[in-house]
């Protein structure tokens, strides 16, 4: 029983091991997933981002630049040729050409602490263009056919996520770039973008808590209704096994060991006999006309004659000794550690309780009695088939001296000991 509850255990903790486990994959699985998500949401925007640069580039490429005045802060592009002009009333103006716009917008942007990007290239005009690391690593992987690049970074002012994509040169770029020895189609540097990801990061991390938390919760609640589901499965396998159990070695009409149960006890007795490890007694018990109880009460009344029987018989006995029915209306009482004086008082007990009670509680006018054959196992007995053999000899010769009676065998057939 214990070896069967030890492995319900093992499996239920095996069982808890691989549901945990699995949980704890698909929130895993999740968790990644919502990550995975976020960074290409993140690369969405930074390309949309990238694009709408580049579109306003293209409108000012498109006009030839814009013309502003000049004023305090505003400077003549020195890496234009004749960028000013002079308006009718006598004002400056300079031209803003699309580089030197993307850059001022990069430094604006930065200023409002917004997102930040910056214009650049391996062949820089404006030395402030001049690449950093990453964007000389995705200048030059675009040389190599790359069409994008991402990065996360760490730095002083925090975690950023920074993309870049190139600027591919068209007719109207030819303007600035033409002396550079650009051609229409070719890579001449590329706009970079930064996102900062410090709060991006912490919401992640307040959404990884929350996820941790719901799979810890999942998996106690689903770890506890299986356990409740198994301990209830066991109870009811402890009830079937004893169940079992009890058919199998209990006599379903009295409630004292069957025959198969009583036989099993008397093998262990004889065992331990032969070891000479202690003596062994066998009584076998008989009802008197039995039959004629049957024929004139009728057959539910005789099963209440060997259900008060077994019981009587029980109640009277030593917590050692071991009372089961042999067949029909026979009983075997198997007595470890008897000898010959207590194998005989024992029996003629059993049989005055029987003789006193039975009857009366039966609700019968007449007593009932019984035919007791009692003997020791020998030397010279070879199986338990011996010991019954003689102690169902010593039964027929009780009823032969006229029921109602012990009879002890202690030797062969002709070593008779009538005891009464």
């Amino acid at each position: 029983m214990n070896t069967e509850k030890n492995i319900v255990k093992r499996y239920l903790y095996l069982v808890c091991v691989v549901v945990g486990l699995c949980i704890a994959g698909l929130f895993l699985a999740l968790a990644l997933r919502n990550k995975s998500l976020l960074q290409e949401h993140l690369r969405v925007q930074a390309r949309a981002h990238f694009s709408n640069i580049v579109i306003i580039r293209e409108w000012i490429a498109m006009h030839g630049g814009v013309y502003v005045f000049k004023g305090p802060g505003v400077e003549s592009n020195p890496y234009l040729d004749s960028p000013d002009l002079l308006a009718a009333d006598g004002r400056e103006l300079t031209l803003k050409n699309p580089a030197i716009m993307t850059r001022e917008f990069s430094q604006l942007s930065k200023n409002k602490k917004l997102n930040a990007f910056n214009i650049t290239s391996l062949n820089p005009l404006n030395p402030n263009n001049t690449p950093d690391n990453f964007e000389l690593q995705a200048l030059q992987s675009f040389e190599s056919g790359e069409t994008e690049a991402f990065w996360v970074e760490e730095n002083a002012n925090g975690t950023r996520l920074r993309y870049m994509a190139p600027l591919i040169v068209e007719q109207s770029c030819l303007a600035c770039h033409a002396k550079q020895g650009y051609s229409v189609g070719e890579v001449r540097g590329g706009i970079s973008v930064a996102f900062g990801l410090d709060e991006i990061n912490k919401s992640m991390f307040h959404n990884y808590i929350i996820i941790l938390s719901l799979g810890i919760v999942s998996v106690a609640l689903l770890v506890f209704i299986m356990w409740v589901f198994f301990r209830n499965m066991q109870e009811r396998l402890d009830k079937a096994q004893a169940s079992l159990k009890q058919m199998a070695t209990v006599d379903a009409l009295t409630n004292v060991a069957n025959r198969a149960s009583i036989l099993e006890r008397l093998s262990e007795g004889f065992g331990r006999h032969q070891r000479k490890l202690t003596q062994l007694g066998c009584l076998m018990i008989d009802v008197d006309y039995f039959k004629s109880v049957n024929d004139n009460f009728g057959h539910q009344k005789g099963d209440a004659v060997l259900k008060e029987l077994a019981r009587i018989v029980s109640d009277s006995l030593r917590s050692y000794d071991f009372f089961g029915r042999y067949g029909g209306e026979e009983f075997l009482l198997v007595m470890d550690g008897a000898d010959e004086d207590n194998l005989a008082f024992v029996a003629e007990r059993v049989r005055f309780l029987i003789e006193e009670n039975l009857g009366t509680q039966c609700g019968l006018s007449g007593p009932i009695t019984v035919s007791i054959g009692g003997t020791l196992a020998i030397a010279g007995d070879q199986s338990i088939d011996d010991v019954i053999h003689r102690a169902d000899m010593a039964l027929y010769k009780a009823k032969e001296l006229g029921r109602n009676r012990v009879n002890i065998l202690l030797g062969q057939a002709d070593q008779e000991d009538n005891k009464s």
